[in-house]
């Protein structure tokens, strides 16, 4: 599985060997099924949220990790 946020043919510029390049683009292309999702980035979803809570400390971060 491969997954990309760019075009097979934008794959072209980022390798050494544009000769190379075509042959393993070719040779993945040959085989694969393409899948495109469109749609609300998670990342957006995921991102903190600034609130007006600045006057509190940061919450403690407590370790799992055991003292010997």
């Amino acid at each position: 599985m491969i997954t990309s946020n760019r075009e097979p043919v934008e794959w072209l510029g980022l390798m050494a060997d544009p000769l190379l390049a075509q042959s393993a683009i070719d040779r993945l292309q040959s085989a694969a099924h393409e899948l495109v999702l469109d749609g609300e980035s998670y990342r957006q979803r995921q991102k903190p949220t600034v609130t007006d809570d600045l006057d509190q400390p940061p919450p403690v971060r407590r370790s799992s990790r055991r003292r010997t």
